[in-house]
């Protein structure tokens, strides 16, 4: 992607003037002003006309920061076409320039509404955020229904919680201090390198994670346990005892319980790897992975100290997310995916009622369905006899004549 001001570059005029001089290249603004707002405009109809043709709408929101600290917020609609296919639309991106309070947000998502007429008369318009307070509020206010929280972002907060264990973060802090170190120093780089050659271990660079986003914190560790052999072997040669006095590396404790949360955050990265998924619904995998996730955050007796307390924190984050309507919803949606829908999760008379409850609302749509079809075959019914009967008073009339 280039800029529209390209186009007034010397070095981009010159070659074409030489190749047609009798070619005018438009000017930044007639881009501006003409071509990407036309063409918005088409691209538009079309997304409305397909938005209209959809039985029900699902739309996500986020909220997010540019480097250059604008707020924005952007607003994506979901449909399954007549050909049973996913279909998304990122409707659009517009700056926030107001504080991210719900009452603002609230108002962008109903103009979005509004503008992309996506209100259905007999449908409400799914939504899913994040698990912020000011999302919860914006969805609220702005009369949008059933909200369910992103189960992605929730994994973020319980794992993120479970990192922030004392025992987990000198650790973590370890790991830090010595990829920091090797990112740092081109002379522990290249020793490092050639300490991996000379162990025949694979030839990647140490990773320093993002403490907002917990997979970059699994990876980092995966990494520093492939190669602590290299790490160690640089660490105390000769060339870097000087540098590196400070540098202390891991000792076997460490290493092990390293190990030890690779195994536990392992399974939740897959959980999360399995919800990004933008060709097929995922509503119906955030109540068998909850519970997955519960019984693998289950106390051991086997546990060390370290992961005892990151399993404690993880399960008390994540127990007490999702209830009420929505996660009768979603357990509903669970009984509908052929993979879940014993719901082992549940007791019988669980069960039975969630069964009950989609069993109604099957009930209550085929209803609607009938009245639908009958109402619009009255419709046509009337159409034709209004038609019969204008043709009969134009017979009629030119019999006269």
């Amino acid at each position: 992607m280039r800029p529209f001001s390209v186009v007034e570059n010397l070095g981009f005029r010159r070659p074409l003037h030489t190749l047609e001089p009798r070619y005018t290249i438009p000017s930044r603004a007639h881009f501006t002003r003409t071509v990407v707002p036309t063409l918005y405009k088409e691209a538009k109809v079309k997304v409305v006309q397909t938005l209209k043709e959809a039985e029900s709408i699902a739309i996500t929101t986020d909220g997010w920061t540019s480097r250059c600290t604008q707020g924005y917020i952007t607003i994506t609609a979901h449909i399954i076409n007549s050909d049973w296919q996913m279909v998304n639309f990122v409707l659009q991106t517009r700056p926030l320039f107001d504080s991210h309070t719900g009452a603002n947000i609230a108002e962008v998502l109903q103009v979005a509404v509004t503008d992309w007429e996506i209100k259905k008369t007999n449908h409400g318009i799914a939504i899913v955020t994040d698990n912020a307070r000011n999302m919860e509020v914006a969805v609220r206010e702005a009369g949008l229904e059933p909200h369910i929280k992103c189960f992605a972002h929730t994994i973020n907060l319980a794992t993120q919680a479970g990192l922030g264990v004392a025992r987990v973060t000198r650790l973590l802090g370890r790991v830090r201090r010595v990829t920091a170190f090797f990112h740092r120093s081109s002379t522990a780089a290249a020793l490092f390198m050639s300490k991996q050659k000379l162990l025949q271990l694979p030839p990647h660079k140490l990773i320093m994670d993002v403490t907002t986003q917990w997979n970059s914190t699994l990876d980092m560790l995966v990494r520093y346990l492939e190669q602590q052999a290299a790490i160690s072997a640089t660490l105390t040669s000769p060339e870097m005892r000087q540098n590196a006095r400070n540098i202390d590396t891991l000792d076997s404790s460490d290493i092990l319980n390293a190990e030890d949360l690779v195994k536990l955050l392992n399974p939740l990265k897959t959980a999360t790897t399995v919800l990004c998924e933008e060709k097929s619904p995922t509503v119906s995998l955030i109540v068998p992975l909850k519970s997955m996730i519960e019984q693998n955050m289950a106390p051991n007796d086997g546990d060390s100290p370290t992961v005892a307390d990151t399993k404690r924190a993880i399960l008390s984050n994540i127990s007490g997310r999702y209830s009420g309507d929505a996660y009768n919803l979603l357990l509903e949606s669970t009984a509908l995916d052929p993979r879940f829908q014993t719901l082992p999760q549940l007791d019988h008379n669980q069960r039975e009622s969630v069964f009950l409850r989609v069993q109604k609302k099957a009930e209550q749509l085929q209803q609607n369905q009938t009245t639908g079809e009958k109402s619009t075959a009255r419709r046509e019914e009337a159409a034709a006899h209004c038609s019969t009967h204008g043709e009969r008073e134009q017979k009629l009339e030119q019999l006269v004549q």
